[in-house]
């Protein structure tokens, strides 16, 4: 994870925001179908997300962060008592969901394999749900390791 500066050029990825769009639209089987491969072939592009994350004491300098240098994170839990962890497409929506960060805490860019790191080394945690509230999209283990795959095939 790349720690996010004010300098950090960020990326709008309109294409990615049109597709969770569509996903909530009334559509027919088919479309909604359609509207899922399109979402499942995107995402398994170079997308990424923003968290927030409590870096160790040793790690507060570094740029880059590994799941081992991540003390801890906010957790989501669900009605299917699950824990969740929250991550999101853009920087604006981060800021909307946690409007003030806490002492110690820094917001990280993430990619895939990112996420699927945080997971492997957090085995209580179920999944990462993108933009909570707003779309819910869960991106669970197989799903990431399915999408880093099929990129590294592209």
């Amino acid at each position: 994870m790349k720690r996010y500066t004010d300098e950090t050029n960020r990326k709008k990825d309109a294409q990615l925001a049109s597709l969770l769009q569509r996903r909530k639209a009334p559509l027919s089987s088919e479309a909604m179908t359609q509207v899922l491969e399109d979402l499942t072939w995107h995402m398994s592009g170079p997308v990424q997300f923003y968290c927030a994350v409590f870096p160790k004491e040793e790690a507060m300098l570094k740029d880059e962060l590994d799941a081992s240098d991540i003390e801890k994170v906010d957790i989501m839990y669900a009605s299917d008592e699950e824990r969740y962890f929250p991550v999101f497409t853009e920087l604006e929506k981060l800021q909307k969901f946690k409007p003030e960060l806490r002492d110690s805490e820094v917001i990280c860019i993430a990619d895939k394999q990112d996420l699927l790191d945080f997971l492997h080394a957090n085995e209580k945690t179920a999944a990462c749900v993108i933009n909570p509230y707003e779309d819910d999209l869960l991106l669970y283990r197989m799903h990431l390791a399915n999408m880093i795959k099929v990129e590294k095939e592209r």
